[in-house]
């Protein structure tokens, strides 16, 4: 089903089969985490906290986890089929089984099937629902008895909407959306760039992008492809965080890096980043040379922004407050990236697609809203107000400011630097997952008139 460069299957080379008596180790951890995304939990915070980065199976275990939320719709309708039934109405411990197991015969190489088949009935046997370890054996050895392919889902010219449901695997009210407002063929292009792995990239900060890339070439990390917005793409199975520890920077998308330097504050300008956490806007803007106030309504979320700062040397201050109340009276320019669905942002984070709905953007449009309320009131005249989302959606962006341009004709939008291919014709900052390789974002520049 889904194959890496030359054909090969992705993930879990020369895995072992299932131990006798119960399930591995690495297995029983996947599990674990998906449970907890099933409970609601973001799979990113899931896999933090599940001590997997430490484990000798890391790969393995990303693989299978990311690779069942990001295939979920693909293998369900194979299950279906296979089993004659709906998914969704098997007990949780069934439908996690047989979705694990699924995945590891279809998609990933190292597992006979008749290892992922027993591995997935022995994860049955303890649990409460043991007594649906036949199930799981028949249904997935259905699955593993014939060859599925693309031509087994409906078809994309025939019913779009159905294709990129199943075999591109996302929710159905997402993909209408998406073909309303791009068409089946822009809709189909942005499913696929959702179902790639994103490549990581690391944004030098203290040190220009060449240096950068010399001291990580004398490290072993061999960068095969060009900077991209200032920002170096590391090999794949890099560990960021070793990364980071040979060349001082951040993890940062493009589309990220573009946002920042969307805000062009010039050096010694005060920034209030009003809600800043994770942290990696703050600090490219810091190490730009502005005087930056970093705020954020959740001091745990907060600590990460300060302790960013502290291990690049950059100073700036950090504040726990709510954007709709701003700590302070005025700043020359303020960043709000606002709280959003995060559609640009689903091949990263795969479980958002099924998390949001449509309830949920017309709930943040409301949040966001009352954020540009609160953060409007600390910016003075000729002051800047950067508004910024990492989502797709006309009721987050162009929507957002238009309704807030009416309610304040004392500000005006006004274009910003950036590539002419990532602006639209008001001068915002739109990128598209689809059009561009990396994620989508968009941001625009709303300028408070002097007079």
């Amino acid at each position: 089903m889904e194959r890496g460069p030359g054909g090969k299957t992705r993930g879990g080379a020369g895995r072992r089969g299932a131990r006798r008596g119960g399930i591995s180790p690495g297995r029983r951890t996947a599990a674990r985490i998906l449970r907890q995304v099933e409970a609601g939990r973001r799979l990113d915070v899931a896999w933090e906290s599940s001590g997997a980065r430490e484990s000798a199976e890391r790969g393995w275990i990303r693989t299978l986890v990311f690779g069942v939320a990001r295939l979920r719709g693909r293998l369900d309708f194979i299950l279906e089929r296979a089993g004659g039934r709906r998914v969704e109405e098997l007990d949780d411990e069934v439908r996690l089984a047989l979705r694990m197991g699924a995945f590891q015969i279809l998609a990933m190489g190292g597992v006979p099937s008749y290892a992922a088949v027993s591995e997935a009935v022995e994860q049955m046997r303890g649990t409460k629902s043991r007594a649906a370890a036949g199930l799981v054996n028949a249904i997935l050895r259905r699955v593993a008895a014939r060859s599925w392919s693309e031509k087994d889902f409906p078809c994309p010219d025939g019913d779009p909407e159905s294709y990129l449901a199943s075999w591109g695997s996302h929710p159905r009210w997402l993909v209408r959306r998406w073909i309303g407002a791009f068409g089946p063929v822009g809709a189909q292009r942005l499913v696929e760039a959702n179902n790639r792995e994103p490549v990581v990239h690391l944004r030098p900060l203290g040190i220009p992008v060449a240096e950068a890339e010399e001291r990580l070439a004398a490290a072993g990390l061999r960068i095969e492809a060009p900077p991209i917005h200032g920002t170096i793409p590391l090999p794949p199975r890099t560990d960021p965080a070793a990364a980071l520890a040979i060349a001082p920077g951040l993890i940062q998308d493009p589309a990220a890096s573009l946002v920042a330097d969307f805000v062009a504050a010039p050096p010694g300008a005060l920034v209030a980043d009003l809600c800043a956490a994770p942290g990696g806007k703050a600090l490219a803007l810091a190490a730009g040379g502005a005087r930056v106030l970093a705020a954020d309504r959740s001091p745990l979320r907060l600590r990460r922004v300060a302790e960013g700062g502290a291990r690049l040397d950059l100073g700036l201050w950090t504040v726990a407050a709510d954007a709709r109340r701003p700590p302070l009276r005025r700043a020359d320019a303020v960043l709000l990236d606002v709280p959003c669905s995060g559609t640009g942002t689903l091949r990263r984070h795969p479980d958002g697609r099924w998390r949001i709905t449509g309830p949920t953007i017309a709930g943040l449009a409301a949040v966001q809203r009352a954020l540009l309320e609160g953060a409007a009131t600390t910016v003075p005249p000729g002051g800047l107000l950067v508004y910024a989302t990492c989502a797709l959606e006309p009721e987050e962006n162009q929507v957002r400011i238009k309704d807030f341009l009416r309610r304040h004709p004392d500000f005006a939008m006004e274009a910003g630097p950036a590539p002419e291919r990532f602006l639209d014709a008001g001068g915002c900052l739109s990128i598209l997952p689809q059009e561009s390789g990396f994620d989508g974002a968009f941001a625009a520049r709303l300028r408070r008139r002097s007079g």
